[in-house]
This record gives C-alpha cells, sequence and structure tokens, in this order.
C-alpha cells in the first residue's frame, strides 16, 4: 500500500505543478501593462462624471476582476494540496483521522467557495462588456463537477469522522 500512496503522491505533485505551471503563464500572458493607466487616472479623471460610468473605473473594474480570478485559481489549486496531505496520512496508517476528515471539509469549501465567486466574477465581467457570459453554459462547463465534488468531499469527511468513532468504540470493546 505505501507504494501505491508513493506513486499518488508523485502523480499529485505532477498534476499540482503542472497546474501552477499553467495558471503562472496565464498572469504571465495577462495585459500588466493597463496597471500603468491606472496610476495616472486621477490626473486624467474628470471631476464631475461619476466614478461607476467613466471609462477609467471600467478598465480598473475589469482589471481588479482579472485579478480576483487567478487568485480564485490559484485557490482551488491550493485545495489540491490537501490531496497530499491526505495522502501522507494514509501512508502513516492513519486511514481514519480526525485530519482527514477535516482536510476532506477544507477541500469542500474550497470548491464550493470557487464554484459561486468565479461565477460572480465572470457575471460582473459580462456586465462591464469585456466577455460573454451565459448563466447555463458556465454552469454547463467546470461548474457541473465541482459543486457535487465539493458536496461528495463533505459526505467523504462525514464517513470518515464516523469510521473514526466506529474505530475508536471498537479498540474499547478489544
Amino acid at each position: 500500500m505505501k507504494d501505491k500512496t508513493t506513486i499518488l503522491i508523485i502523480v499529485t505533485y505532477g498534476i499540482l505543478l503542472s497546474a501552477v505551471s499553467i495558471l503562472l503563464n496565464d498572469i504571465r500572458e495577462f495585459n500588466f501593462s493597463q496597471f500603468e493607466e491606472f496610476q495616472n487616472w486621477a490626473k486624467t479623471a474628470d471631476k464631475n462624471e461619476h466614478w461607476f460610468t467613466t471609462k477609467n473605473a471600467i478598465k480598473w473594474s475589469f482589471y481588479a476582476i482579472s485579478a480576483g480570478l487567478f487568485f480564485w485559481r490559484a485557490y482551488l489549486l491550493y485545495a489540491f494540496t490537501y490531496f497530499i496531505s491526505i495522502l501522507k496520512e494514509i501512508e502513516k496508517g492513519n486511514y481514519f483521522s480526525t485530519k482527514n476528515s477535516g482536510y476532506f471539509k477544507k477541500i469542500a469549501n474550497i470548491f464550493i467557495y470557487y464554484t459561486i465567486n468565479v461565477l460572480i466574477l465572470r457575471f460582473l465581467l459580462a456586465s462591464i462588456g469585456k466577455s460573454s457570459f451565459n448563466f447555463l453554459q458556465e454552469f454547463k462547463s467546470e461548474f457541473t463537477f465541482l459543486i457535487p465534488c465539493g458536496l461528495a468531499f463533505y459526505i467523504l469527511a462525514e464517513v470518515f469522522e464516523r469510521a473514526k468513532k466506529s474505530e475508536e468504540e471498537n479498540e474499547l470493546t478489544i
């Protein structure tokens, strides 16, 4: 079992590193030259115009929302580090530890928070006119599997907690 767990840890590290490299490449390709324009916003803005309707505010919103999307993608990758922690606990022989059930709950929270927040941010991007947004189309993509996965991890956490209780009760009866 230890050999299989080690292989799973190596595979998880490989997936995690490739996903991080893709995220870093996307960040590198993002147009950060816009930030220079935002630094001069106060000097060029028309003080009589409402801030929310100005062209600079819309540009700033796009920039901030895009940065938020990068954050949430990184946060989703952070969830995969918990898989490594779970595998290390299993490698030690602690199958039904309270740590594992806690890790499953954390993964579930991250999956659900990610899905909700990315949907909100994509809707905001569409509302400022920088992207197209179709709620049903977005929900058919990656989101259709993240929410059920999050719920499944909540169930797994509960199963692991009950298994831990059963294991403790069995140790007391022997």
